[in-house]
């Protein structure tokens, strides 16, 4: 499920609204992107990042310590907060992608909303990184819909980001119960959907990799899996 490079595009510039070159058609029947090659034995966990700063941290540690890639999706009010958090993101070779300005439950929103929530994350990602960042996931919602699709497109993400493993660590789920919840899901290919903020994903993330790798699951970014 390789991605061609060229089909994305290149921030110009953030003044107000984004201004883009070489934008495609707003295409809202693009689906979302569920998972990657089905053949290779990758697996991206994809973390919803918002939290405390000892929170984020402490993941970043783990990170490090265990030599694990991942892709971080901000939510801007948290990169406004925490802008050298972000640049260690980066600078530790993880992805850092946009997951709207405010965490709203984006099919609630109209386009013009949709735009305003995408628009100023994108604007803020580019205050930390020099780029909008290469991939987007609505929030509120597993699947975006065509408004989103339509939005998102026509700002420069070539496809939306879902999952096909849902930690469930944002409902505070116990340790094994989101160890559980990743390994039942897990395959080759897989993007496993975890969240920043949450105790319970610190102290069950040691034994989660333990178990990726017992089951032959090299965890990588989503540029990795995607082959972007």
């Amino acid at each position: 499920m390789a991605i061609d490079r060229r089909a994305f595009l290149k921030l110009a510039g953030v003044g107000g609204a984004l201004s883009l070159f070489g934008l495609p058609t707003a295409d809202a029947t693009i689906p979302d992107i569920t998972h990657g090659d089905r053949s290779v034995p990758n697996i991206a966990l994809t973390f919803h990042g918002a939290s405390s700063h000892v929170m984020g941290t402490e993941l970043l540690t783990i990170f490090q310590e265990t030599k694990t890639p991942v892709s971080v999706f901000a939510v801007g009010t948290w990169l406004i907060k925490n802008p050298t958090f972000a640049k260690q993101i980066i600078a530790d070779g993880h992805d850092l992608g946009n997951h709207t300005m405010n965490h709203y439950q984006m099919k609630t929103l109209n386009a013009s909303k949709v735009r305003s929530e995408i628009s100023q994350c994108a604007a803020e990602l580019v205050k930390v990184s020099g780029t909008h960042g290469k991939w987007f996931r609505p929030s509120g919602t597993q699947y975006s819909n065509a408004t989103i699709r339509k939005v998102a497109t026509s700002l420069g993400y070539k496809q939306c980001i879902s999952y096909d493993v849902d930690s469930h660590d944002y409902q505070d789920v116990s340790t094994n119960a989101l160890i559980k919840n990743v390994m039942t899901g897990a395959k080759n290919g897989s993007i496993v959907s975890l969240h920043f903020g949450h105790k319970n994903t610190i102290k069950a993330l040691p034994t989660l990799l333990k178990e990726l790798t017992s089951q032959g699951l090299k965890p990588v970014t989503l540029t990795t899996l995607l082959g972007i």
